[in-house]
């Protein structure tokens, strides 16, 4: 694709101030051309967003509430995300639907409350390992595709789509490129069909699932896979960072 891939850290229920520190120093030693952006637990957002606030860097959260505001104890909303400095939310991790229940028809009223507030959403989308082995891993995905984001008005708004198999997170076995190629052209067809072909071609899908600095660029070279989402590998910092320099190297011309 055409833009200059996007590498997004999602550090999960991990981290604190020393993991803040030596992110900040590790990133900001680099001049990436590559969009890099890092999501923090909710509580170390504003330092993170204070501490790269002259950089090319985003910041953004792991979740988003699917309320605008009210007596919600606990949820945080798009427009305090957007507020404290966020620039993207991640929305239907695989964790949040699996642990927390979410579902396709949350996920969709989250991505409408993400771009309300000037958030760009990263949607998760993945199969478990019974969904492949059954063979449904293309029914699985048309559906979290349609039902999340069929109607959805992006306006000009940027959205992400983030292919994370299940049974590939944090299980050190990342996909097949055979099985990524397969599944980013299929996301990529079904968003011309939600969307159009020009808005299709805007949206940037990621790869997830046991990304490091080993496989980063090999991914990176396959066709509809225009960035990638690292979970383990981004908790250290000059791992994440030789990511992030693989995706630079392959930025648009």
């Amino acid at each position: 694709m055409n833009k200059n891939p996007m590498v997004i850290a999602n550090w999960k229920l991990n981290g604190g101030t020393d993991l803040i520190c030596a992110s900040v120093a590790s990133v900001l030693q680099h001049d990436f051309c590559a969009q890099i952006g890092i999501a923090p637990p909710y509580v170390y957002i504003s330092d993170m967003a204070n501490f790269l606030r002259n950089s090319k860097v985003m910041i953004g959260s792991q979740n988003v509430s699917k309320f605008e505001s009210g007596a919600f104890t606990g949820e945080t909303s798009a427009q305090m995300l957007k507020e404290v400095g966020c620039q993207f939310c991640i929305i239907g991790h695989s964790e949040r639907r699996q642990v927390f229940l979410e579902n396709n028809a949350s996920c969709k009223t989250k991505v409408k409350r993400a771009l309300a507030a000037g958030l760009m959403p990263v949607l998760c989308l993945g199969e478990n390992e019974q969904q492949r082995n059954l063979g449904l891993t293309n029914d699985i995905i048309y559906r979290q595709l349609h039902e999340s984001l069929e109607g959805v008005e992006l306006n000009g708004m940027d959205l992400c789509v983030a292919y994370e198999p299940i049974w590939a997170i944090g299980s050190g076995k990342a996909a097949s490129p055979e099985t990524v190629a397969e599944i980013h052209a299929f996301i990529y067809q079904e968003l011309i069909g939600i969307f159009d072909k020009p808005t299709a071609a805007r949206i940037n899908i990621l790869y997830g699932g046991s990304v490091n600095k080993d496989n980063a660029e090999y991914f990176l070279q396959m066709p509809n896979v225009s960035g990638l989402l690292v979970g383990g590998a981004s908790l250290v910092p000059e791992h994440f960072a030789q990511i992030c320099v693989l995706a630079s190297k392959s930025c648009a011309i």
